[in-house]
């Protein structure tokens, strides 16, 4: 226990070396951008992307698409599904049902 104790300062400070050099990457800066929530400038352009979808679900446009494009999108929410349950599993930390207490 000592030795760990001992051996957690030296740890502490590699892992934040580590992260700050992980931060600082570019790659690691533009994924980041992406994953920040819109500015006020860009929300008439958000907007307009909303706009554009209802249009497009009163127009039934969104039918007229290749089948390599349907796959694609379904694929895509497959995924979405799936990780949606991953999560619920992580968050119930059970494979089946929540643990309810008896009272």
């Amino acid at each position: 226990m000592a030795a760990i104790v001992k051996a957690l300062p030296g740890a502490v400070l590699k892992i934040r070396s580590s992260i700050t050099t992980l931060v600082r990457d570019p790659q690691v800066q533009a994924k980041l951008r992406e994953l920040a929530p819109p500015t006020p400038s860009e929300l008439p352009t958000a907007i307009a992307s909303i706009v554009k979808t209802v249009d497009s679900l009163k127009t039934q446009r969104f039918l007229n698409v290749t089948v390599g494009r349907a796959a694609r999108n379904a694929l895509t929410s497959v995924e979405v599904v799936c990780w949606f349950f991953v999560g619920e599993i992580i968050g119930r930390r059970s494979l089946v049902g929540y643990k309810v207490s008896n009272k």
